[in-house]
């Protein structure tokens, strides 16, 4: 059974990486608009944050060198209130166009792979078409998926709450604290599964929002731990390329954070495409047929295993 189930997670890696080979031209256009977004968006907020930082850095020192209740500590005060407020502002801008920028670029990844691992034709345009007219389902999908997400991290700090008071140091790690961290980090990383394909689903049907995550949480039924090892698979690769590029000796941290974004962008492309993959697997798992046309309109073909498991 294990061997199995490791042996259907080499097989959506593999057919994952064949969809790469099979359109080299049009999952390279992919990949370069990934990485130009990510490269612009990061290199714009930290020039834009960057003398803001700095301006605040100097007021500050200067505040400690005034004499508190003068008119020039008032105004130095004031200074730096007007700057935290412009920085979260900053911040907030850049939040909300990173957020449509991976709403964007999850479509064409996503629908990049589906074309592809059917062996459809698909220029770079037509691509871009077809996401500018379906991104919206994806956004609705993935505002249902962050508050799932939310409401999870957040019974977790309740739970988590006792733990902290009725240890000696608080601030000082336990084998309990770890062990709770630990497990949490499981159960959010198996709870994904469902979540993650939730997105796939609604780039490829005429689905949305909680019916999204419905048809994903039935499709995964018999496949949900090899979604589970192919999240455990990239949060460990995610979390070695973030440990390892600490030890990059280098002058400007900015250049090594761009690298790291950049990276990160290009693993989560090929996590996406793995999960296209399992999308379409679990489809045959479940007996599923789908008329794959032009548009991306599937037709489901119930039969008789799909029946007699609604009737049980």
């Amino acid at each position: 059974m294990e061997l199995q189930m490791i042996s259907d997670v080499v097989g959506i890696l593999k057919d994952a990486y064949k969809i790469f080979c099979k359109n080299v031209k049009l999952m390279l256009s992919v990949a370069l608009l990934s990485l130009s977004f990510n490269s612009v968006i990061y290199l714009s907020n930290i020039f834009s944050t960057t003398p803001l930082i700095s301006d605040l850095f100097s007021k500050q020192s200067l505040l400690i060198t005034t004499t508190p209740g003068s008119p020039e500590f008032a105004s130095l005060l004031l200074s730096i209130k007007e700057d935290i407020r412009i920085f979260v502002g900053v911040e907030w801008i850049f939040l909300i166009i990173n957020f449509i920028s991976a709403i964007f670029i999850t479509t064409v990844i996503i629908f990049a792979s589906a074309f592809t691992h059917n062996g459809k034709a698909l220029s770079f345009k037509e691509l871009l078409l077809k996401t500018l007219k379906a991104w919206k389902r994806p956004l609705v999908t993935w505002f249902y998926v962050n508050l799932l997400a939310s409401g999870f991290l957040i019974i977790f700090i309740i739970i988590l709450i006792p733990v902290f008071l009725v240890m000696d140091s608080p601030f000082k790690p336990s084998i309990v604290s770890i062990v709770l961290i630990v497990l949490v980090t499981v159960l959010y990383t198996y709870l994904a599964v469902v979540w993650t394909l939730a997105l796939v689903v609604s780039v490829l049907e005429d689905k949305c929002g909680i019916e999204a995550l419905g048809k994903a949480a039935q499709l995964i039924k018999g496949m949900k731990l090899e979604g589970f090892l192919l999240n455990l698979l990239f949060t460990i690769l995610n979390s070695g390329l973030l440990q390892g590029m600490r030890f990059i000796p280098g002058k400007h941290p900015f250049i090594v954070g761009l690298i790291i974004v950049n990276f990160i962008g290009l693993l989560r492309m090929f996590w996406l495409m793995t999960y296209t993959v399992l999308y379409y697997d679990s489809k045959k798992t479940h007996g599923e047929g789908v008329e794959f046309q032009g548009s991306l309109d599937y037709v489901k073909v119930p039969t008789t295993p799909l029946i007699a498991d609604d009737m049980a």
